[in-house]
């Protein structure tokens, strides 16, 4: 099964980095000095902003803004590619889950088999 990574949008990588920090929109509007509005809007991908918030943002993160910016390095991609569960379904997220749990199961059996000869 081959995975391929796809860019994700501004609005949508500050939204999951303000969520990982535990934020509201006010608490990152204020700390960059911004309106909740203009935080709102970045997120819904209805404005951009400047260079130098991109750079305010990524320090304030700590992630590039290649990362912020959801951009990837094409190579990189096809050498570690990485499969959000944001990207699938809840039905793909439990063919997943059962999958993981028989792939465990076979495995710890292959491991007593191993183990008892």
């Amino acid at each position: 099964m081959k995975l391929v990574m796809t860019m994700s949008s501004f609005g949508k990588q500050l939204k999951r980095l303000r969520l990982q920090h535990e934020l509201k929109q006010e608490d990152l509007a204020a700390k960059l000095n911004i309106s909740k509005s203009a935080v709102s809007m970045y997120e819904r991908d209805e404005r951009e902003p400047s260079f130098q918030l991109v750079k305010e943002l990524a320090r304030f993160f700590d992630v590039s803004t290649d990362d912020l910016l959801g951009h990837h390095d094409s190579k990189q991609e096809h050498e570690n590619p990485v499969l959000s569960l944001e990207q699938l379904s809840d039905d793909e997220v439990e063919y997943l889950k059962e999958s993981l749990e028989i792939y465990r199961k076979m495995k710890r059996n292959d491991w007593k088999r191993h183990t008892n000869k």
